[in-house]
């Protein structure tokens, strides 16, 4: 009889431990979230197929709003681990904190120095319906009028599911400040999801006050007037949206290229994040 007793309170040990294992990786996960400074190791083949699988959205709570890799789903579900264990053979928790922070820094990394012809698109994760779901989710409980004016402003995929990136989107992306968040804004940026690169929302292509100033000198326009909107103007940064979209699912991306050693983080390259 005393075998089975010991038996039984081995597992019963080990229930009581599992709890705690897990917990303990959460934690080391959430200092992983809230680092920095996380080191980036050089970009691979399975940080590529990371960057592919990534999903975006749009913010409208900071600032102008802007886009953001999408909080709830960053790679295509609400299960992180669940999306990316096929990738590195692991749902560890830690595990998983850390090869998130990895493809953020590798997005950064991409997106200066990848590249995509201009040309129209199929992409296969974002479509009209599915951009107005996220949005009508991210601003439910405001006045009607409120959402109406912000769904008035997303851009249409026409024909719908397709995009055409041009050379002006481009040169955006190059300029956008995406930034892993810091901790001030992570919780806001984040809430009930993930922590996940988002753009800075105070000067999300420069350093002037108004980034509208910045987005005509990255595209060799006039200064624009301040006193209105300029449309253009207005359209080009929300199909930021889905120009990164078709950006990860379509450039060129050759990870043998990646510096193995002095590429910094999101949050660093590309200057302040919003305060």
């Amino acid at each position: 009889m005393q075998r089975p007793i010991g038996l039984l309170l081995l597992l019963m040990l080990a229930a009581l431990a599992w709890p705690t294992w897990e917990a303990w990786r959460w934690g080391l996960a959430l200092r992983v979230y809230a680092d920095p400074e996380t080191p980036a190791p050089p970009m691979t083949a399975k940080h590529v197929a990371g960057l592919r699988k990534l999903r975006f959205g749009w913010n409208t709570m900071i600032e102008s709003g802007g886009p953001v890799v999408d909080p709830a789903a960053p790679y295509g579900s609400e299960d992180m681990a669940a999306d990316l264990a096929p990738i590195i053979g692991t749902r560890d928790r830690l595990a998983i904190a850390r090869f998130h922070r990895e493809i953020s820094a590798a997005l950064v990394w991409a997106l200066e120095h990848s590249e995509l012809a201009d040309g129209q698109y199929r992409l296969a994760h974002l479509d009209n319906g599915s951009m107005e779901r996220q949005l009508r989710r991210d601003l439910a409980g405001l006045p009607a009028e409120r959402i109406a004016a912000v769904l008035a402003d997303l851009p249409r995929l026409e024909p719908d599911g397709y995009f055409r990136f041009t050379s002006q989107h481009r040169r955006l992306l190059r300029a956008l400040r995406l930034e892993w968040p810091d901790i001030g804004i992570m919780g806001v940026v984040a809430g009930p999801g993930y922590p996940a690169p988002a753009v800075n929302f105070k000067r999300p292509f420069g350093d002037m006050t108004a980034f509208e100033i910045d987005m005509a000198s990255v595209l060799g326009l006039p200064r624009p007037s301040l006193d209105h909107v300029d449309p253009l103007l207005n359209r080009l940064y929300w199909e930021m949206w889905p120009a990164l979209q078709t950006f990860v699912e379509h450039a060129t991306i050759d990870a043998a290229t990646s510096p193995s050693g002095d590429r910094q983080v999101p949050g660093q390259r590309r200057g302040r994040s919003a305060q």
